[in-house]
């Protein structure tokens, strides 16, 4: 089973064998892509999200400055792709909507598709320019000073990383936007990513816990899929051509989204409600007879 480490390995050389891992499927697929359209860029895009999830793990270890830096190194790699993986996603989250709804937006979709395609030939080569950066990246986390950490560490950052769920959940009950939305959904998913990798210690506990934050992560996915698809929307209102599809889709994106948080933060209620020192404490039982 992949992105976990194993009770029998070094510590240090299992969370290095993941950065690796994470990085040579990255560089495997812009060597040798998809071809389902859309797939190599969300696929490349979801191997750098587990990998920062991974490198968060030792920070405590490495340092702030030298996470924050390599931190950043991997979302410019992001960065190389992001316009044209939200042109997909839009076209995407609007042919869902359409096949499930029943409904036809013809020049909605059609103007999607063309902003989809002038992407795609503006950013065609980006794999050339992100292979020798992830390399890069590979090389210099391998030299990453990782021989003292332990699973007391590594536990301590997944028990932050669930508090900070706790009070970006408390802020979208408040404020309730769709940036309010997304930031939580950011810590729910590096925090399914973390719990994936601590599997080893009791698979039975720690797979139901990372089974409810994969399912919140994926309602507050589909939500900020349609406020993003809305917000691109709102920049064509003064299009007298699209008016009525606009309006009609619309209306359609502000139901359904406004059903997914409902139920998003009503997951999210139960999911979050124990405090932070149980959860730190309920993960941490298990590595009493452990050692790094």
């Amino acid at each position: 089973m992949g992105y976990c480490l194993k009770l029998r390995e070094p510590l240090a050389d299992g969370l290095k064998r993941i950065f690796c891992e994470e990085i040579d499927a990255a560089v495997g697929l812009c060597r040798h892509p998809a071809k389902q359209r859309g797939v190599t860029v969300h696929e490349v895009r979801k191997h750098l999200k587990k990998l920062r999830a991974a490198l968060r793990l030792t920070k405590n270890e490495v340092g702030k400055n030298r996470s924050a830096s390599e931190d950043r190194c991997l979302r410019e790699i992001g960065r190389l792709v992001s316009d044209l993986r939200d042109a997909h996603v839009r076209l995407q989250t609007l042919i869902q909507l359409r096949d499930d709804a029943d409904q036809q937006f013809p020049r909605i979709e059609e103007l999607l598709s063309m902003e989809r395609e002038s992407f795609s030939a503006a950013f065609a080569g980006w794999q050339k320019q992100a292979i020798p950066k992830l390399k890069s990246a590979g090389e210099r986390l391998l030299k990453w000073p990782l021989a003292g950490i332990t699973w007391k560490q590594i536990c301590g950052v997944v028990a932050k990383t669930y508090r900070r769920g706790q009070v970006r959940l408390a802020k979208a009950l408040k404020k309730r936007d769709p940036e309010s939305f997304h930031v939580w959904r950011m810590s729910v998913k590096e925090l399914w990513y973390q719990l994936r990798i601590l599997r080893p210690l009791n698979r039975l506990v720690l797979e139901e816990i990372a089974s409810g934050a994969k399912t919140l992560g994926e309602l507050l996915g589909r939500g900020h899929d349609f406020a993003f698809l809305l917000a691109r929307l709102d920049k064509e209102r003064g299009d007298q051509a699209l008016y009525d599809e606009l309006v009609q889709l619309q209306k359609l994106i502000r139901k359904r989204g406004k059903r997914l948080h409902r139920d998003a933060l009503e997951l999210g209620r139960r999911f979050y409600a124990e405090p932070s020192k149980a959860f730190a404490k309920r993960i941490s039982i298990f590595i009493d007879n452990r050692k790094s």
